[in-house]
């Protein structure tokens, strides 16, 4: 245990705060950045030893010495679609606590403008890089040549099926799986899915999740029940009025997320069709609104912000620790029952 001079010398650097206490300099670092990786006591007995000695680090100077931006890039899709704004929150939360800026980009649905994010955040020295790909990426050489060079990356939400790489999303299948489940339990059967863009890894496995609970119940599966497209309302309005232009009234609109569903809803009330009594709509993510709308709407529950915390801290392992193995993780989903079913 240290013991602090009575008359306390100035201590100018951390290499003598760590002679003082006896510890190493790497521990001092963790304390000064609210690393998680240290207990609370250390963390106390570092600052109070800093704060008596009036030591204040530099990070500039750290940040050169270890040859770190303490920046981190933050690529997503679209920032149209409300999940990426609260999962950048989780990201931010674990970055500021390491002493961490972000630098964020959009893609905007664009595979070439994801392109030219890597390369503007590799040129801006970026210590690492959370992504979630665009409905249009369906060529990964890019992402491997990330992984080929060791640059410490972390794929959120919309993942690949590349090996070697850390990511974190929801268990998707599961969460379709559920809510069919749900549906058919309330005696519905003619359900479309609005299943969202085609290529992404995470609309197929929604969709085999919508297809699996559907067919262990004995359903026969109309194939224009499932209808492929984007995540905006504007697509859950087309398809709505699609359906019903065409004189076919299905008994429920499962929508592969909120945005969807809003769309569909918005369709619906405008041609006078009472839901749930005459078309029923559910959802996925369960956004802010998804409870305020009327008819409130049931949906599937995705830990937005904890998608973003995790994310970042597989990030900041591999940024802090060699050769650390990738991990997948999957988070659970939460059936969220409302009026609109």
């Amino acid at each position: 245990m240290y013991q602090l001079m009575d008359n306390p010398k100035k201590i100018k650097n951390i290499e003598e705060l760590a002679l003082v206490l006896n510890v190493s300099k790497s521990t001092i670092s963790r304390a000064f950045r609210d690393s998680y990786d240290i207990s609370p006591k250390t963390k106390k007995m570092i600052l109070e030893a800093a704060s008596k000695y009036g030591f204040h680090p530099n990070s500039t100077a750290q940040s050169l010495r270890e040859n770190k931006t303490k920046r981190i890039g933050v690529i997503v899709p679209s920032f149209t679609i409300p999940f990426y704004s609260n999962a950048i929150c989780g990201i931010q939360e674990v970055a500021r606590k390491e002493g961490y800026n972000l630098l964020i980009c959009e893609s905007d649905e664009s595979y070439e403008i994801e392109l030219e994010n890597i390369r503007s955040l590799v040129k801006s020295r970026v210590d690492g890089i959370i992504m979630s790909i665009t409905s249009e990426t369906n060529q990964y050489k890019h992402i491997k040549d990330l992984r080929d060079s060791n640059f410490p990356l972390v794929l959120f939400n919309r993942t690949t099926d590349l090996p070697g790489i850390s990511k974190v999303r929801i268990d998707d299948y599961d969460g379709t799986f559920k809510m069919t489940m749900h549906l058919l339990s309330k005696g519905y059967k003619d359900i479309v899915y609005l299943a969202g863009p085609k290529n992404l890894m995470m609309t197929k496995r929604r969709v085999k999740g919508y297809l699996d609970a559907m067919y262990i119940n004995h359903i026969i599966i109309n194939p224009d029940n499932i209808s492929y497209g984007d995540f905006s309302i504007e697509h859950g309005q087309d398809i709505a009025a699609r359906f019903l232009s065409d004189n076919i009234h299905p008994e429920v609109f499962f929508c592969s997320c909120d945005n969807v569903a809003y769309g569909v809803i918005k369709y619906l009330k405008s041609v006078n069709i009472r839901i749930p009594d005459e078309i029923a709509v559910a959802g996925f993510t369960d956004e802010l609104y998804a409870e305020l709308i009327e008819p409130s709407l049931t949906t599937i529950h995705q830990p937005v912000r904890e998608i973003g915390i995790e994310a970042a801290k597989l990030l900041f392992k591999q940024l802090k620790y060699k050769n650390t193995r990738p991990e997948i993780l999957e988070l659970p989903t939460t059936l969220v029952i409302r009026t609109s079913t």
